[in-house]
Parts: structure tokens; C-alpha cells; sequence
């Protein structure tokens, strides 16, 4: 490799979080920019700045996530870089696509993010499946559900579902979409499964959580619809419900403006 003119390059990755302390660096945690950005140094021989579209929390996973960068090395070969980058990283982080970018492209200027939620309502449990859902016991209404979820699209200020409201400049966001989906019966025919989905312009710090158990609180009959209403409107945190474990979230979509590049749901 040689130095040339600086070159803008786009990854996507897709990464089980389990083992994260989400995706930014924080000293002393195994993170996933951490990894990709020592991965990256290795392979460039220089260190990069990493730009990505979703910030995920300790514990949540991505199977459609972006990453930018700008490097001096103007001769890297795209499928070269990726192959490399899935020798250095772990088995739970992958490298699906690696390609130049237009100049200018940065990952955190997505139009939207797309995040999903898997929910169990099983008494049995999912040993498989249990990285990736949440498991509740006891029934689960799904038209309260539904009735919940219907209260999120538009654009208003969702201070009431994070606890780090004051670190934000606004808590005013857009949800474009928030659906529940039945998704049948567990594989043991005891009990439900659920998925949650859910897109916004950007989200707040454990926003897609806390509504979650916040409306699983209300389909369980522990919170009234009215209250949840309520709740939701008075910008008070403590007056919503739990918060769902991570473990059942992921990034699925990133999408950017039009004549910008796109990624989709990688699962």
C-alpha cells in the first residue's frame, strides 16, 4: 500500500453484542469501534476516525450497520480490506461489504434507523434463542400492544423514555413507524413471540427499550393505556415503565438520503 489522496470508504458490519459494552470506546470496555478501529490500523497502517450510523448500547446487536472513514491509502482493494478486517475481528463482529464511498459520505448523517425487538411470551426457556430475545411470563395482549405502539409516530419530545434527557440539546425526535407484529407461537407451543419494529429520524439514549417494557407493562395489564398516554407526554422518565433488557434489540435498517448509499436489514 502506498499514501495517496485521501479516499472516504464505507463499511457495513454486523454484530452480535453480547460480549460489547455497545459500539463507542470507552476505557477499560471491550467495544465494538475498539475493535474495528484497532483492526483497521493494522491493516491501513495508520489510525482512522470512525463516523456510524446507529450508537448501540452495551448488549445490542446490528445486522445493518454502517461505518465511515477517511484514510490516506488511495490503493486499498475493497474485497482486500474486508477479508483482512474478518481475519483480525472476532467471530461475533463481521465486515459484510466494504467499498469506497463518494466524498463527503458520513455514516451518522442517515436519514432513518430502523431497530427491532423480539419478544417471547413463553413460560419455557429459549436456550438458542435467548441472546437475541426477551422472554416474559405470563400473557401478553397484543391489541394492547398495538394500542401502545400507535402512540409513538409523529414528532414530539420523548424526554419520558430516556433517563439521560439533560444530556441532550432536545429530546425532540420523529418516529415514522412503530408496529407490533404476531409472530406466531414459540417453536415449544407454549407461548408467543412478538417483534416490535420501529424507525426514526434518530433516537434518544435506551429510547427503543424503554418503550418496549413501557408497553409491555401495559399489554401485562401493570400500566392503563391512559397512563401510558400520559406518561409518555409528561416528559418524566420515572413515570414510565421497566426498561427491556438488551439482548432482544437490533439494528436491522439504515437508510440514507436520496443519491447517498444505503443499507439494508442483513437478517
Amino acid at each position: 500500500m502506498t499514501a495517496g489522496a485521501s479516499v472516504t470508504w464505507r463499511l457495513d458490519l454486523q454484530y452480535e453484542g453480547t460480549a460489547y459494552r455497545g459500539w463507542a470506546k470507552q476505557p477499560g470496555h471491550l467495544t465494538v469501534e475498539g475493535l474495528l478501529e484497532d483492526a483497521l490500523a493494522i491493516v491501513l497502517r495508520e489510525r482512522v476516525r470512525l463516523s456510524v450510523a446507529g450508537r448501540t448500547d452495551a448488549g445490542v446487536h446490528a445486522w445493518a450497520q454502517v461505518v465511515s472513514f477517511i484514510t490516506r491509502r488511495a490503493d486499498v482493494a475493497p474485497e482486500r480490506l474486508r477479508l483482512s478486517l474478518n481475519a483480525l475481528l472476532p467471530p461475533d463482529v463481521a465486515v459484510l461489504r466494504a467499498a469506497p464511498a463518494e466524498a463527503g459520505f458520513v455514516a451518522r448523517e442517515a436519514a432513518s434507523r430502523s431497530y427491532r425487538y423480539d419478544l417471547w411470551a413463553t413460560a419455557v426457556k429459549p436456550v438458542r434463542e435467548r441472546p437475541f430475545v426477551w422472554v416474559v411470563r405470563g400473557a401478553v395482549d397484543g391489541a394492547a400492544l398495538q394500542a401502545a405502539a400507535a402512540l409513538l409516530p409523529g414528532r414530539r419530545d420523548f424526554a419520558a423514555l430516556t433517563p439521560s434527557a439533560h444530556l441532550y440539546h432536545t429530546c425532540v425526535r420523529e418516529v415514522t413507524s412503530a408496529v407490533w407484529t404476531d409472530g406466531g407461537p414459540t417453536p415449544d407451543g407454549e407461548g408467543r413471540r412478538w417483534r416490535f419494529d420501529i424507525t426514526a429520524g434518530s433516537f434518544l439514549h435506551t429510547m427503543v427499550r424503554n418503550a418496549v417494557g413501557s408497553m409491555v407493562d401495559v399489554a401485562q395489564g401493570r400500566i392503563g393505556l391512559d397512563t401510558f398516554k400520559a406518561a409518555l407526554a409528561s416528559g418524566e422518565r420515572r413515570r414510565m415503565g421497566q426498561t427491556a433488557p438488551a439482548r432482544g434489540l437490533a439494528l436491522v435498517a439504515v437508510r440514507y438520503p436520496e443519491g447517498m448509499q444505503r443499507s439494508g436489514a442483513r437478517r
